[in-house]
């Protein structure tokens, strides 16, 4: 097996390790569900690596065969760990968009994992199989990524699009590596020869490998253990109480469970957002219980009855917020907070 291949895939395998772990330590101090599919995506991925690395590894000394170049070993191992990887991104992706429905969730998962059945064991051995098996992680990873956009510019709230809008760079440096992602395959798969004995890159399955794919992973481990090493460094002293309060009643209407779910992610993105805001404008403890209130939209009165203190230490307050952040507003000490 070449040697920097091998070295490759182990630092592969330990920053996922790394990621999920981080991810995990982050979620024992903040208790946010959303670093759960965090960590199982790194497992998977794991899982995914693991199964073409031991395929490889095993064959090390058993003569080449061209024949089962294009083949995709291990089918159940490789559509569980495409499931699992493409479940958890999916999740993590509704989870920011604030999207709470369970048809949702599961539907395109199902059509995903249907599709890789109808792939692999309704079409011949050939390149365009392995290829059009791969390439449907790629048109699930778009068809996520192409309905975050619709979300966001459908909406008309202001916190949400100034908070999705905040993840624009990430957004495009996502579609520029799934493209490439797209070109590697179908340049590795569908025109380059397979490589010949003579060659360092002989007996690695290159097509079932993607290094752009690589890099796509490492891009979202980058934020995710940064992401984490934050959480980790701002909530280790204090972790939230409790996580918000999910709607009621069984028999409640949709119209009635609706606002009780917008208000419970509101909460929730001012309570990840808090400590950093909070740190980098060097509020107070009482400062930031007051600013939490005024993001969710809450006027001095009803703050003060929240507090039990008075409306004029309410105001004082929020005039020393205005101040410590160089607002004006609320509408200006708001968007301050969203984009920061």
């Amino acid at each position: 097996m070449n040697a920097a291949i091998f070295v490759y895939t182990i630092a592969l395998i330990l920053v996922c390790f790394a990621a999920a772990m981080f991810s995990l330590a982050a979620y024992a101090v903040s208790h946010k569900r959303a670093l759960i599919p965090q960590a199982t995506f790194f497992v998977f991925y794991i899982i995914d690596i693991c199964g073409i690395f031991g395929i490889e590894f095993l064959n090390q000394n058993i003569p080449f065969s061209a024949d089962t170049y294009y083949d995709i070993p291990i089918p159940l191992l490789r559509i569980l760990s495409g499931a699992g990887v493409m479940a958890s991104l999916w999740i993590m992706l509704l989870d920011i968009l604030d999207v709470h429905n369970r048809r949702m969730q599961v539907t395109p998962v199902i059509i995903f994992v249907l599709a890789c059945c109808v792939v692999i064991w309704g079409l011949p051995y050939s390149p365009f199989r392995q290829w059009l098996f791969y390439t449907l992680r790629q048109a699930f990873t778009a068809f996520g990524l192409a309905y975050a956009y619709l979300k966001w510019r459908g909406s008309t709230d202001m916190p949400y699009r100034e908070r999705l809008g905040k993840l624009r760079t990430r957004y495009l440096f996502l579609w520029v590596l799934l493209v490439c992602i797209l070109l590697e395959d179908w340049w590795i798969i569908l025109v380059a020869p397979i490589p010949s004995p003579d060659s360092d890159w002989f007996m690695l399955y290159l097509s079932e490998r993607n290094f752009s794919e690589n890099a796509m992973m490492l891009f979202v481990a980058y934020h995710v253990i940064s992401g984490s090493l934050k959480t980790l460094a701002l909530r280790f002293n204090a972790p939230p109480t409790a996580a918000a309060v999910q709607p009621t009643l069984s028999g409640a209407s949709q119209n009635q469970r609706e606002p009780d779910k917008k208000t419970a992610d509101l909460k929730r993105h001012i309570e990840d957002a808090l400590p950093a805001y909070a740190t980098a404008h060097n509020l107070s403890k009482r400062e930031r219980e007051v600013l939490a209130m005024v993001i969710e939209g809450m006027d001095n009165r009803t703050i003060a009855q929240e507090l039990f203190l008075s409306e004029g230490t309410i105001k004082t307050h929020v005039h020393n917020i205005m101040v410590k952040t160089d607002t004006k507003s609320r509408n200006e000490l708001k968007q301050s907070f969203w984009a920061s």
